[in-house]
């Protein structure tokens, strides 16, 4: 219902911000609209991949739609990307052959703007804490609250000092403001793609807890990933000290479980019980013909 309602707050003030800023003649506005239109079509984007990352497994995706959402998330990101770059283009244009803008137009219709955007921004914030899709719709909106901000203060200079290059120089500045809370997002979807481990993640620590273990005498073949937004999984190999039966190794592979999931927060582990030694020794696996 939070990404409904924004999208319905957001597409709507679009155009309106959109008219306003081709009569004041302001590229603030104008920009400040691309940015919130980018935020419509990130909540739509975002609210589908919601919806489909709760769809439960089948034999075709086995692991879900868990991903759905990162890759919107790392779509959200690009597009902020390339309008951010667009922003400048136009602004650097602008700085060379400033044009008459309409400070009063600018300051009612930003400051609008700057409402709706909160109002979104608060329905979102409680969601964009643990999953990446909607964090990266949140600072969309959060940073087109900023945005409508400077654009505020653009039209307040304009109108008391008559100082109209500082509508392109507010621009420059949104533009660099999207870059930089884009930057995060795309950082992090792109990790999660690349079957990166998950952020904060100290595969030292977790190495030397699983080498803790009583009656386990080695680790390898150890991989870890994320599959979706607070989904993490694991697949290893451990070595036990003794050959067990196999209702004594189902109670290593408990309490292993119970590590992962109480510490590193990994709920979806896959390992391989043995008594002998990987052929090749080596943490990861990989054959020495591999290695660089």
């Amino acid at each position: 219902m939070a990404f409904v309602i924004g999208l319905v707050l957001t597409g709507g003030f679009v155009v309106l911000e959109f008219v306003a800023g081709l009569w004041a003649n302001s590229l603030a506005l104008i920009s400040d609209a691309g940015h919130n239109l980018t935020d419509a079509l990130a909540l739509g984007l975002s609210g589908w991949a919601l919806y489909m990352s709760r769809r439960l497994p089948n034999i075709n995706k086995t692991f879900g739609y868990h991903r759905t959402g990162i890759l919107t998330a790392t779509l959200n990101a690009a597009t902020l990307v390339l309008i951010s770059f667009y922003i400048l283009y136009e602004s650097i244009d602008r700085i060379i052959n400033p044009p008459e803008v309409q400070g009063w137009v600018v300051i009612i219709v930003a400051s609008v703007a700057l409402a709706v955007n909160l109002v979104v921004a608060w329905l979102l914030m409680a969601w964009s804490k643990e999953d990446l899709n909607t964090r990266s719709a949140f600072i969309h909106i959060a940073g087109d609250a900023a945005a409508s901000l400077g654009v505020i203060i653009a039209g307040i200079i304009i109108v008391f000092t008559g100082w109209k290059i500082v509508d392109p120089i507010i621009s420059i500045l949104i533009a660099l403001l999207i870059l930089w809370s884009s930057w995060g997002i795309l950082k992090e979807a792109v990790n999660i793609l690349l079957e990166g481990i998950p952020e904060g993640l100290d595969m030292v620590s977790l190495m030397r807890d699983l080498m803790k273990q009583p009656k386990v005498t080695d680790v390898h073949d150890l991989h870890v990933w994320t599959i979706g937004s607070g989904l993490s999984a694991l697949s290893c190999h451990l070595v036990l000290t003794e050959n067990y039966t196999i209702q004594e190794a189902n109670l290593i592979a408990k309490d292993v479980n119970r590590l992962l999931e109480n510490k590193y927060r990994i709920k979806h582990a896959t390992m391989q019980l043995e008594y002998q030694d990987c052929a090749v020794n080596d943490t990861f696996c990989v054959s020495p013909d591999l290695k660089v």
